[in-house]
């Protein structure tokens, strides 16, 4: 495993003790952050990256539902407090927090196993968000990509037939020819490209007559396309 950093909030000392006693006893390659109020963990966040925080509900300068910071977003949050009051969990959950667990629960067996399946848990919905951006910026890159394909098959077309008629006709002389091959080559030296793009964006090649056009998945046939 590699280290994690964790942050414990919490102005109590003797529960801040017992729980870094806890926390060690699981993993010996803990950096451990402690803070006292709700500034002093704004101040921490602003500097480092935290996989773990635990966060007391009732600190001095506040409570932690109605903190808020970026960095609490990409850590594993477990609210703690040993307030009784029915609210206290809903609102800490409402807040961002992955769990609640009252103080007391601290030295019960199931601490450690729970602090385990919320990393867990949260990695895996990290993977799914990373997942969902790369499908969003693929499907961006192929709108993208169709709009190219027309913008470019379109004039490119126009060119590259207007050149074949030129040499159809003959009669060049060789500066002519030399500045004609010259258009020829770059064109087909775009067609290339824009062919490269396509295939690596995966679009699929289809022949229009002898012309060559491209398809995203899922678009209508271009049969079917005006």
């Amino acid at each position: 495993m590699a280290g994690l950093n964790v942050l414990i909030v919490d102005d109590d000392e003797a529960f801040r003790r017992l729980l870094e006693i806890r926390l060690r006893d699981w993993r010996s390659d803990l950096k451990i952050t402690i803070v006292g109020c709700l500034a002093e963990a704004s101040a921490s966040l602003d500097v480092n990256i935290f996989q773990l925080i635990i966060l007391d509900h009732h600190l001095p300068d506040g409570v932690s539902s109605e903190f808020e910071h970026p960095g609490l977003a990409s850590a594993t949050v477990l609210a703690v407090s040993s307030d009784d009051a029915p609210e206290v969990p809903a609102n800490a959950v409402k807040s961002g927090a992955q769990h609640f667990l009252n103080k007391r629960q601290i030295s019960d067996p199931l601490l450690i196993p729970l602090i385990e399946a919320l990393l867990e848990r949260k990695s895996l919905e990290k993977e799914v968000l990373e997942a969902k951006l790369h499908e969003f910026k693929m499907n961006s890159v192929q709108r993208l990509l169709t709009t190219l394909r027309h913008e470019i098959n379109n004039p490119l077309g126009a060119v590259l037939g207007g050149i074949y008629l030129i040499k159809s006709y003959g009669n060049l002389d060789e500066e002519q020819k030399k500045a004609v091959d010259l258009i020829d080559e770059s064109g087909q030296r775009i067609k290339h490209v824009l062919s490269e793009l396509c295939e690596a964006a995966d679009l699929k090649e289809v022949e229009k007559a002898s012309e060559e056009v491209f398809e995203i998945p899922g678009d209508k046939p271009w049969e079917e396309q005006t």
